[in-house]
């Protein structure tokens, strides 16, 4: 097999393994995400798992990895939509983040359960984060005003992922409605200065 076919083949098996484990950890809780509940789940042999992902944090590693660069091209996808205007980067982080999918929250929360035992998981996303800051500090709006509004998606996001936010679909599309609204009307009031 050539290179680009064994890259490809690999890929479309960790693709594979990422979602049934995404699955495993969206029915059954962080906890089960296993080598074994896994294999059981994929039909991929345990020594198959381990040469792909020596252990549990290497799994959770790549999954991080893989999170990260969907959203990244969530995120992309809504900047190539929005109208070229000063605020369509913020705009696109804002919306990115609360259009993801529950087995994306359900994988944060399984994160957020290893870095409980394991702080080191988080380094994997230390550069997306600062770079995020940065972005929001480049805004119109500057750092405190953008970090209102990404703190406040944020933070719903937070209380969605440990499943206690009780809000309905349609409460859900006013805020974010309300969201973008006020992003709007905190530019005009900036420009306006």
């Amino acid at each position: 097999m050539d290179s680009s076919n064994e890259k490809k083949t690999n890929d479309s098996l960790r693709l594979s393994l990422f979602r049934a484990a995404e699955a495993i950890v969206s029915e059954l809780g962080a906890s089960q995400l296993t080598f074994d509940s896994l294999s059981e789940r994929t039909g991929v042999d345990e020594a198959t798992l381990r040469a792909e992902f020596p252990d549990r944090e290497a799994l959770l590693s790549a999954m991080i990895e893989h999170r990260l660069e969907r959203f990244r091209v969530r995120w992309g996808a809504y900047e190539s939509v929005l109208p070229d205007e000063p605020m369509r980067e913020l705009k696109a982080l804002l919306l990115s983040n609360l259009s993801e999918s529950t087995e994306e929250k359900n994988l944060d929360s399984a994160i957020f359960a290893a870095a409980a035992s394991n702080p080191a998981l988080l380094r994997t996303t230390s550069d997306d984060i600062q770079g995020l800051f940065d972005i929001l500090e480049k805004s119109p709006l500057g750092l405190a005003q953008a970090s209102i509004l990404f703190f406040s998606v944020r933070g719903y996001r937070l209380f969605e992922q440990i499943g206690i936010c009780p809000m309905t679909d349609s409460q859900r599309t006013d805020f974010q409605e309300q969201i973008m609204l006020l992003a709007r009307t905190m530019y005009e009031q900036k420009s306006g200065e």
